[in-house]
């Protein structure tokens, strides 16, 4: 039974997917004529759609190998697997799961601490990705795609996004665990509780370990670059299907502004959000509205569709339990129960 914080929570998802859903449809105007373009597209295009985008996660899933070190025997198909059960989790879940479901399983299945993993799922891939949809902008705006509209708003996250990186470096070289020692709060705890505080740090930063090391931070940022730059194929062959007749720059821009639009959990799946992100986007590229509505509302159902497919598939593959997906601590070990204490025999002292 839900308790009334989760009920809460609940309503709230469901009030602002409905109010985001009505500002779709509001700024859609003519719904059926975005519904009409659905069967207008030539579908035949979205397979090859489906397997660029799921190749692009095979990226992603090699850059994460990146982060956790090149020295550590961690199986590629293990990390793939799971990163593409996390995608299905993030796509069914509320409030992103999915990346606590990764942390989670990977400790368990790997024993690498859950501060470390925190560090690369949560600080060193944002960073990263954030890098490389800088880099993807000033592509776009040497292909002219970046119009006086959409420069102040996508240079303004660039400029964030490099504040934001130059701090992870930063924190990644010059931060040690002693400064627990130098932090006046910390100061007041128990021995036991700032060493435990040193190793929890510790285990943070050896995560990090790619904002400080030069050969995985260039690995690291090639694949990131790869990885988005196949993610943005898989946009055009969608566009190609519904015929939005736009070049390569524009769906670099509709690939990063659909997943900003999912990145702040919002609504389950940015069901919502993306739509309207996407298809206000598309409109200031010069597309008309029902065809852009009808592009943000069928890429998006068919990228949870088949995220939701992969990750039941990763999962069958794995062996992958319900238990094992949604555990809280490691397992202890059964302890083996004493042997009894041998009776003296009669006759002896």
């Amino acid at each position: 039974m839900m308790g009334p914080l989760r009920i809460a929570r609940f309503w709230f998802q469901v009030t602002l997917t409905a109010g985001f859903l009505a500002l779709l449809i509001w700024r859609i105007g003519d719904v059926g004529a975005a519904l009409a373009t659905l069967p207008e597209a030539n579908w035949a295009w979205v397979p090859l759609g489906l397997v660029v985008f799921t190749l692009s996660k095979t990226v992603h899933a090699l850059r994460w190998r990146v982060f956790l070190g090149t020295h550590r025997s961690i199986p590629f198909s293990g990390l793939l697997g799971i990163f593409l059960i996390h995608n299905m989790a993030n796509a069914v879940l509320l409030l992103r799961a999915g990346d606590i479901l990764r942390i989670q399983t990977t400790s368990r299945r790997y024993g690498i601490s859950r501060s470390e993993l925190t560090a690369t799922v949560i600080v060193v891939e944002s960073l990263l990705d954030g890098l490389s949809f800088v880099l993807l902008v000033a592509i776009a705006f040497a292909l002219g795609q970046v119009t006086g509209v959409l420069q102040g708003a996508f240079w303004g996250m660039a400029g964030l996004a490099l504040f934001g990186l130059a701090l992870g470096v930063a924190s990644a070289r010059w931060l040690k665990p002693e400064v627990v020692e130098r932090i006046y709060p910390l100061r007041w705890l128990s021995r036991d509780a700032r060493e435990g505080a040193k190793r929890l740090l510790g285990q943070f930063l050896d995560g990090m370990r790619a904002l400080r090391e030069s050969g995985l931070a260039a690995q690291a940022i090639a694949l990131s670059i790869i990885g988005w730059l196949l993610e943005a194929v898989a946009y055009w062959l969608f566009g190609e299907a519904f015929g939005l007749n736009l070049n390569f720059g524009a769906y670099l821009l509709i690939m990063m502004a659909g997943n900003f639009a999912v990145s702040i959990p919002l609504t389950p799946s940015g069901i919502g959000p993306y739509e309207v992100a996407t298809q206000e986007l598309i409109v200031v590229l010069g597309v008309g509205r029902a065809l852009a509505a009808g592009f943000a509302i069928a890429i998006h159902l068919c990228f949870i569709i088949w995220i939701t497919i992969t990750g039941l598939i990763a999962m069958w593959l794995m062996r992958l339990s319900p238990s094992e997906l949604f555990y809280l601590s490691q397992p202890q070990e059964p302890t083996q129960p004493q042997e009894p204490a041998p009776r003296p025999q009669p006759g002896t002292s």
